[in-house]
């Protein structure tokens, strides 16, 4: 199990951040990187899709999005990160990748996530929310 104190990022909210993409770029990641990185109180919010009031239901949400796109793991291009405090905004693209390697969608997006003590306590995603409803 991952320990952001242990990788000495608990102080540093772009390396959390950092480290929580990495991770859900590994296979089985998806999972793994919300059990990891996120604090329990977590709130993670998508444009135009339910919100997550915490790290259980964030679980849940996950889960639901790997059962049906029979996810593997999440690419992730980075290709800009700010960081204003605890805050941490990211310009990405997010690429759904399944067991098999295939891709199910790409989706650009920005993101904001609110660090603190080592974990994401709050990550809200904005984007065009119709390749996941039309998918």
């Amino acid at each position: 199990m991952h320990d952001s104190v242990d990788k000495g990022v608990s102080q540093n909210p772009e390396a959390v951040v950092r480290g929580f993409f990495a991770e859900m770029s590994t296979p089985g990641g998806l999972i793994s990187s919300v059990q990891n990185w996120c604090a329990d109180a977590c709130r993670w919010e998508n444009s135009g899709m339910r919100t997550a009031e915490d790290k259980t239901q964030m679980l849940v949400m996950m889960q639901r999005l790997v059962d049906r796109y029979q996810l593997d793991r999440l690419g992730v291009d980075l290709p800009s990160i700010a960081v204003n405090g605890d805050k941490v905004l990211t310009e990405r693209v997010d690429h759904l990748i399944r067991t098999d390697g295939s891709t199910v969608f790409s989706v650009p997006l920005t993101g904001v996530l609110e660090v603190r003590a080592g974990k994401v306590e709050r990550w809200s995603d904005y984007f065009d929310p119709r390749p996941f409803l039309s998918a």
